[in-house]
């Protein structure tokens, strides 16, 4: 039986330990960072088509995932060439397979992952994969591009200063926006194997349309969409394994240079895939590639991955990869290398120029969606 000391002392303990249990007990505070980890990034345009998609961003050295500046359906997506600032183009339609459908451009601040401006767009915007040339800015950095399909082909010309849409110019039978180096002109492919050279006045109307000699054969040989930049100029990779370098040098489209990429190479070795070539500042083309080629398998994922030297027209090196179909460069040196997969994955592999630039993979991160667009910041 507890004598009256104990139970008093009993009694100062149980009044005593909600206070000392309050004192130890710290409440959690959620907090939002400011801005996301600073350094070299990667985006990834998540594309959906059946709901809302977004821009994934990670760190280029490990691949840390920062999180997401979300956008509407069946988008595209560009980056500003100082990473800072990052457009998306996208559907937000009403009952998502049926009805209303409003076209939007959107701008972010990527630092802070944040939305800063949107602009309604005509109805007209290309509703496909992800691919860069259906996204572009203009050298200036005074106007974007957008490319419509209706299925009739045009340019939407947006004033970024003015916040508005300036001009829709018509361009039948081409396909494709690849901005000049230099001031407000752009060109676009043709189905006659020619380039299409539009430059633009103050007010972003059309101001002279100039088409260029004949560059491909949209039938025997025909180009993929998303070149790859360099020199000044963009390699355009076609279906059969050349590459071409096309410059402007303030007009048309004229070609610089012809490599034969797979000039020697048996097994029937051909590009496949969507962002299928990056080229680095020394001149190493990256492309992907699957064998035994066919007509109709220009969409297929890589097998390997090759490393050209555009300056001595020679093939370095052959790294095997699985399901890749997409490809982006960092600068430097020793440039690393971003791909996308079918199956969800963002890859990232470094490169040793003593071994001809060959792949090493070093990381990989989880992605969702259609991930066929993707860009790197430094």
């Amino acid at each position: 039986m507890a004598t009256p000391s104990r139970l008093v002392l009993g009694a100062v303990v149980l009044a005593l330990a909600p206070a000392a249990l309050a004192a130890e007990f710290t409440p959690e505070v959620v907090t939002v960072k400011v801005a996301i980890d600073p350094g070299p990034n990667v985006f990834v345009y998540q594309q959906e088509w059946k709901g809302a998609g977004s821009i994934a961003v990670f760190g280029q050295s490990d691949l840390a995932f920062k999180g997401l500046m979300t956008s509407g359906s069946m988008g595209q997506m560009l980056v500003a060439p100082d990473g800072k600032t990052a457009y998306g183009q996208s559907s937000y339609l009403k009952r998502i397979t049926h009805g209303p459908n409003e076209q939007v451009l959107e701008i972010y601040d990527v630092p802070k992952l944040s939305l800063t401006k949107e602009i309604v767009l005509p109805n007209k915007a290309a509703m496909a994969l992800g691919y860069a040339p259906l996204l572009q800015r203009t050298a200036t950095g005074r106007f974007l591009l957008v490319q419509n399909a209706t299925p009739a082909t045009s340019v939407t010309v947006v004033d970024l200063t003015a916040g508005s849409v300036a001009e829709e110019i018509p361009t039948p039978g081409c396909y494709g926006i690849y901005p000049a180096a230099k001031g407000d002109r752009f060109a676009t492919a043709c189905g006659d194997g020619t380039f299409q050279d539009i430059s633009l006045g103050a007010d972003g109307k059309a101001k002279e349309k100039v088409p260029s000699a004949a560059i491909f054969d949209a039938d025997a040989d025909p180009i993929f969409i998303a070149p790859a930049d360099y020199d000044g100029g963009r390699v355009f990779v076609t279906y059969g394994g050349k590459a071409l370098l096309l410059k402007d040098d303030g007009g048309p489209m004229k070609t610089a240079e012809t490599f034969d990429l797979t000039a020697g190479v048996t097994g029937g070795w051909a590009p496949g895939g969507y962002g299928i070539a990056a080229a680095s500042a020394k001149g190493i083309l990256f492309v992907t590639m699957h064998p035994d080629a066919k007509d109709g398998s220009h969409k297929a994922a890589a097998h390997e991955i090759w490393a050209y030297d555009l300056k001595a027209k020679k093939l370095l090196s052959r790294s095997p990869v699985e399901h890749v179909v997409s490809i982006a460069v960092s600068g430097g040196d020793a440039p690393v290398l971003f791909g996308t997969t079918e199956t969800g994955s963002l890859l990232r592999f470094t490169t040793d120029p003593a071994a001809g630039y060959a792949l090493k993979a070093a990381g990989t991160a989880g992605i969702t969606g259609f991930p066929m667009a993707l860009a790197v910041a430094e």
